[in-house]
């Protein structure tokens, strides 16, 4: 029985040396899965601050356009209140038109028919005189 207990001790201590080993050896895979694991956790929170910094940047983009085309804007000028202004202008002008017209028109009207005869008669003789001055008579 002392060989077979003998035989029984190597058995289980190669057993044990094996168990040990291969321990070692998931020990050593683990070690390296968590790096790795370390290193893709990493990787990804670099992605994902990459794409806040590419978000950041086109946000960012997109408003220095907007204040561009802002800055254009008040740099152009400013057509709707020239369009106001100078339609209140020509209404300014016609209504001057329309004051001043009345006021024309009624001397004339108050003239009468007498007066337009007078009238008539100068412009008659006007033209007998200037044609002796012109040497035509």
């Amino acid at each position: 029985m002392a060989d077979s207990s003998k035989d029984e001790l190597e058995r289980l201590q190669k057993l044990r040396t094996e168990l040990a080993t291969r321990l070692a050896a998931i020990d050593d895979e683990q070690k390296n899965v968590e790096e790795n694991v370390k290193i893709l956790r990493e990787k990804v929170a670099i992605q994902e601050l990459e794409k806040k910094m590419k978000e950041k940047r086109d946000l960012f983009a997109s408003l220095r356009i907007e204040k561009k085309e802002l800055e254009d804007k008040l740099k152009e000028p400013n057509k709707l209140p020239m369009s106001e202004a100078i339609l209140e202008t020509k209404e300014e002008i016609e209504n001057k038109k329309d004051t001043l017209e009345p006021e024309k028109e009624e001397p004339s009207k108050a003239i009468g028919k007498k007066d337009e005869q007078i009238l008539e008669s100068d412009e008659t003789t006007e033209e007998p005189e200037k044609k002796k001055k012109l040497g035509i008579f």
